[in-house]
């Protein structure tokens, strides 16, 4: 009787040891079923043509003639070979052979050729289309050949070129806008297009005939997670395997074992952009003053949690960076004082007026952004030292056009050529009025768009520096935004997944998936 019992007693403690450990399995190492990643994406994506939209899932589905590498240099990638002649004008390309499309269908030099034709179709309104203006004519050899010739000798067309590759026959007979390509895309890249579940998730699986290295993790999904509190927490559970952290974050997850911490250094800046199609900010003076009424210390040390570094220039993370020009060190004195000589008196309220108007705007910044939201509140709190009334609106991004906003808290940056994300948001053509181009300001600037111009085209590189240290200098002299902080991107993953190559990022932390075909689960 007392062996049966002795007996019972045990098996009840294996029991309880067993239900304990895999409690705690669950709770510190959760594991998934298959071998997958699950992202923990900040928004969903309107549609998945390159394009027409750009979103980080680029790197995984496509494949461009040229690629960026680990310190964001152009290689070649589909593209063989690129001879450039002795004019700098043709570009004779050949490609490698035996590349096939998710279906099946061989890439050949005439679906490069339908790309860029595509990207340069007004009807189909490509945000790229600027990249490509100085295509004179592209013209197929062969197969496996294409001579591509420029207008002008255009040094950032290698950087262009990595543009991902449409296949021709996905859109034949069909409007590239509504096309089912955009929601069912085929590339040529190392994952392919799986499911699409709309509000939760989408999935991609390993392309096995990629013609690069054969991606190991079988499944990528992105999971949508809006709210970067839910992140956070979906990231400790396990729910996710890797998420962007906010700098408020990022010390309890270093307390999660199972976790390893990315402090990636990124272009990515943050700013407030001045909305010219409003009287206020058409006083250069007024801009000037506002930039001076914004503590960049305060904001790095405080809401980026040291994340970051103060920010003066779109250009500050690149080789042609201008540290001479004016950085608006925080100066209240300053700011009250251009404000005077435009014309903004204060009153005895404490606010100021020009001819019976108050000195008032309010901040737009999406909600789901908790970073580019906390920055807006300390400017505004921060404007009524110097006597202006600012509020913020804090607004799903279905509920903002930033064209109509007064101000709006931008987020922008590349490390790549100086050409990105200067000509399209600073050049009086890209205003997105009028374009496809991201100039939501419709800011204007002759000087401005004629340094652009020039850099773009200019061979030599110290000429080329020259010219673009001189567009630093102006954008700071008529400032079409309050440049405020460049944001790190940190972010937390399952320390079982090896294979990062880090590289400095672009905005929002774009670029961190780049090798993702190379990454592997440690313990599978």
């Amino acid at each position: 009787m007392f062996k049966n019992k002795l007996n019972l007693f045990t098996i009840f403690l294996v029991i309880l040891l067993l239900l304990s450990s895999c409690g705690s399995k669950g709770a510190n190492d959760p594991k998934p079923t298959e071998n997958r990643l699950v992202y923990a994406s900040e928004a969903e994506f309107d549609g998945l043509n390159p394009i027409l939209e750009e979103t980080n899932l680029d790197a995984l589905l496509f494949r461009g003639l040229m690629r960026f590498n680990e310190k964001n240099e152009p290689v070649t990638d589909i593209a063989d070979s690129i001879n450039i002649a002795d004019d700098g004008l043709t570009y004779k390309i050949k490609l490698k052979k035996g590349i096939k499309f998710h279906d099946g269908e061989e890439l050949t030099a005439e679906d490069v050729i339908f790309t860029i034709e595509s990207i340069l179709d007004d009807n189909n309104a490509s945000f790229l289309k600027s990249d490509f203006t100085e295509v004179d004519s592209i013209t197929k050899l062969d197969d496996y050949e294409l001579e591509l010739t420029l207008i002008h000798q255009f040094t950032p067309i290698l950087d262009k070129l990595t543009v991902p590759i449409l296949p021709k026959h996905a859109f034949e007979g069909k409007d590239m806008r509504t096309a089912v390509f955009n929601s069912r895309p085929i590339g040529a890249g190392p994952y392919m297009f799986d499911n699409w579940d709309r509000g939760n998730s989408l999935t991609l699986r390993a392309y096995q005939n990629f013609h690069g290295t054969k991606p190991s993790i079988e499944k990528v999904i992105f999971k949508f997670v809006p709210d970067s509190n839910v992140r956070a927490l979906q990231l400790k559970s396990g729910e996710v395997d890797i998420a962007l952290l906010d700098p408020v974050q990022v010390a309890e997850m270093e307390k999660v074992e199972r976790l390893k911490i990315y402090n990636v250094d990124s272009a990515d800046y943050r700013a407030l952009l001045y909305n010219m199609n409003k009287d206020l900010w058409k006083d250069i003076n007024v801009r000037r003053a506002f930039s001076y009424a914004t503590d960049r210390a305060r904001i790095v040390n405080g809401i980026l949690k040291g994340f970051g570094t103060e920010a003066y220039s779109p250009l500050q993370k690149h080789a042609f960076k201008n540290e001479d020009i004016e950085k608006y060190e925080y100066n209240l004195e300053k700011a009250k004082q251009l404000l005077d000589e435009a014309g903004w008196k204060e009153t005895n309220d404490g606010f100021r007026y020009k001819d019976g108007e108050k000195l008032a705007f309010t901040i737009t910044s999406p909600a789901s952004d908790a970073v580019r939201v906390n920055m807006a509140n300390y400017l505004a709190e921060g404007y009524k030292k110097i006597g202006a009334d600012v509020k913020v609106a804090a607004l799903d991004w279905s509920a903002i056009t930033i064209e109509d906003t007064d101000a709006f808290m931008i987020g922008w940056g590349s490390p790549n050529d100086a050409d990105h994300h200067t000509h399209i948001l600073f050049h009086s053509e890209e205003s997105s009025l009028t374009s496809t181009g991201y100039n939501y300001g419709s800011y204007s600037n002759p000087k401005v768009d004629k340094l652009l111009e020039q850099g773009r085209l200019e061979i030599n590189p110290e000429n080329r520096q020259k010219l673009y240290r001189e567009f630093q200098e102006e954008l700071a002299e008529d400032p079409p935004y309050d440049f405020i902080a460049y944001v790190n991107a940190v972010y937390g993953m399952n320390k079982k997944i090896s294979g990062v190559k880090e590289r400095v990022l672009g905005h929002h932390g774009s670029g961190f998936l780049w090798n993702v075909e190379e990454w592997t689960w440690n313990d599978r």
